[in-house]
């Protein structure tokens, strides 16, 4: 299996005058602009042979220490309370139904919070316990209010130790799993770096655990143009995410802006060399170049509704150049929403017919109007609806898209990042080599792959 992403035209090899003034100059850049790194640990690191894996908690507070003496701002997202309460539970298995995960992660997290106090404070390291749940974020105003309470933590040197408020949470109203979660705080805060660590080197083309010939993908530009298979599932029985949910999170997080890497958690220590020294290790996604902000960020990060708009390649044009989402723009719409809600939006591959998310809105119509006004001109909405409502589908400021104004992340945009570090990579030339042999685009999922319609 082969894999698909555009090729950026890669620097030459620098010499090492070059590299030791780039170092320097990294230090001093993470020391005035204080970066915001996003570590997210999952399950199976976590846990080890059913327990804590303490090592890893010992290793975890140091490197956090040695990236804030760097300059760094931190945030950990935890995974791991399921289990954890399984464990003092006399090893109970993991429940099945919401109420027992609920009860299960109740008594996981007071575990963990005591075990990550004991090591942090051995670092003279201060922590607090952040609790968010999706509806929090999904309101504007609490958006705003999370938001804050971030800030005033980092700006006192606070390390926010984060996990979704399992205990309230409801099932339609969940991010499903940590890496999502760690994506959204990642956008919520503004991150430079968001590390989703795990039990596997990184993005491979194919499941490592079942293909001989799979490769450790280094580096990818645009998500659009990965071919790989990351069917693998959960990595441990108390785990709830996979590799499919780390190349979704890696989505979210580089359309705000945030370079997300997936890597081994047993190169845990790496950490302060890839923020500040630009090494390179695991899988890179490189950040868009005009991140969403604002308003915009916040509706990217809402939870579509169970429906979605397919439009014509004219409407991805226009959304580009910052234009509202008309009648004529529509070719159909698919599922069931209501006014107001945020919908995906598709468009059709004119090769191979496969649709392709490019973005998500909120609309101004439901589902059923929308269909009325499917390749309808705005001067006859009113005829058609019954009611005078909004002359567009959905107004431009409520419109946001995953690569903002289509242009895509390029490595040779960003120099400080030198991917001849990589374990895989000897020097850049194989690197383009690598990046070069692949077959023809390959479109992203339906979204019906992901909203279950």
């Amino acid at each position: 299996m082969g894999v698909d992403m555009k090729v950026a035209q890669v620097s030459p090899q620098r010499d090492p005058a070059t590299s030791a003034a780039l170092k320097e100059a990294l230090h001093k850049k993470a020391q005035n602009d204080q970066k915001i790194v996003v570590i997210k640990v999952g399950t199976s690191s976590l846990l080890r042979k059913g327990y804590l894996h303490l090592s890893l908690l010992g290793q975890l507070a140091e490197t956090c220490a040695d990236l804030h003496r760097a300059g760094c701002k931190i945030i950990f997202v935890t995974s791991g309370a399921v289990g954890a309460g399984c464990q003092v539970l006399n090893n109970a298995d993991k429940p099945t139904d919401l109420a027992g995960k609920q009860a299960m992660a109740a008594v996981g997290m007071v575990r963990l919070m005591r075990m990550y106090d004991d090591f942090f404070t051995s670092v003279s390291q201060p922590i607090a316990q952040v609790l968010v749940s999706l509806d929090n974020l999904m309101n504007r105003t609490q958006y705003l209010n999370a938001q804050r309470t971030f800030q005033a933590l980092l700006a006192r040197d606070v390390i926010p130790i984060v996990n979704e408020n399992d205990t309230i949470a409801v099932q339609h109203l969940k991010f499903g799993d940590n890496d999502t979660l760690s994506a959204h705080i990642a956008s919520l805060c503004d991150a430079d770096y968001l590390f989703l660590l795990t039990d596997v080197d990184g993005l491979y083309t194919g499941n490592p655990n079942s293909d001989p010939d799979a490769k450790l993908i280094p580096l990818v530009e645009s998500i659009d143009d990965l071919d790989v298979d990351v069917s693998g599932g959960a990595g441990s029985a108390f785990g709830t995410g996979g590799m499919a949910t780390k190349v979704n999170a890696a989505r979210l997080a580089t359309a705000a802006g945030c370079h997300t890497v997936v890597m081994n958690s047993n190169q845990l220590h790496t950490l302060p060399d890839i923020v500040v020294d630009g090494a390179s290790n695991g899988t890179l996604f490189l950040a868009v170049p005009r991140p969403l902000v604002g308003r915009k960020r916040w509706i990217l990060i809402q939870k579509p509704a169970k429906g979605y708009l397919l439009v014509n390649s004219k409407a991805e044009q226009a959304l580009n150049n910052d234009k509202s989402l008309q009648g004529t723009h529509l070719v159909s719409v698919v599922g069931d929403f209501d006014a107001a809600e945020a919908v995906a939006l598709t468009v059709r591959d004119s090769e191979t017919g496969d649709e392709r998310e490019f973005g998500r809105a909120i609309v101004n119509y439901g589902a059923d109007d929308c269909r009325k006004l499917v390749g309808k001109a705005s001067e006859d909405f009113y005829d058609i609806v019954g009611f005078g409502g909004a002359e567009s589908v959905a107004h431009k400021n409520n419109i946001c898209l995953w690569i903002p104004e289509g242009e895509e992340a390029r490595l040779m945009d960003h120099p400080e990042i030198n991917m001849e570090t990589h374990p895989s990579v000897n020097n850049l030339e194989d690197l383009a080599e690598f990046m070069s042999d692949k077959p023809s685009r390959t479109p992203s999922p339906s979204p019906s792959t992901f909203f279950n319609l």
